[in-house]
């Protein structure tokens, strides 16, 4: 899809999924781009995304807390409210929720998923 203007989208029109305990939801993807956001509860753990083998992928962490466990690395990254994270091509990510509260992490993918 290559918007040839303008789109707004709601929250109720976004593509929605489960992954583990989060649930993310897609507003947009062209050729050129991928962006969502993810939902954790308290103590709530996303599945592993394996990684996108061509394109690079930004966290940013919205809401609450978490870390981001990395498997190739063996390495757990925390991202608190305001904080964003590059994840290079090939590299797998898996989101837990450490806060009190919910915990809203947007991301991107470019050039696409």
């Amino acid at each position: 899809m290559r918007p040839e203007q303008i789109l707004v989208t709601s929250k109720n029109q976004t593509r929605i999924w489960v992954e583990g305990q989060e649930t993310c939801r897609e507003y947009y993807k062209t050729d050129k781009i991928t962006f969502g956001m993810s939902e954790l509860l308290p103590g709530a753990v996303g599945d592993l995304d394996p990684g996108h083998s061509e394109a690079d992928e930004i966290f940013y962490c919205v809401q609450g807390e978490v870390l981001c466990y990395v498997p190739e690395d063996d390495t757990y990254y925390r991202l608190k409210e305001g904080d964003a994270m590059l994840i290079p091509p090939g590299k797998g990510h898996k989101l837990f929720n450490i806060g009190e509260t919910k915990a809203i992490v947007t991301w991107s993918c470019a050039p696409h998923q």
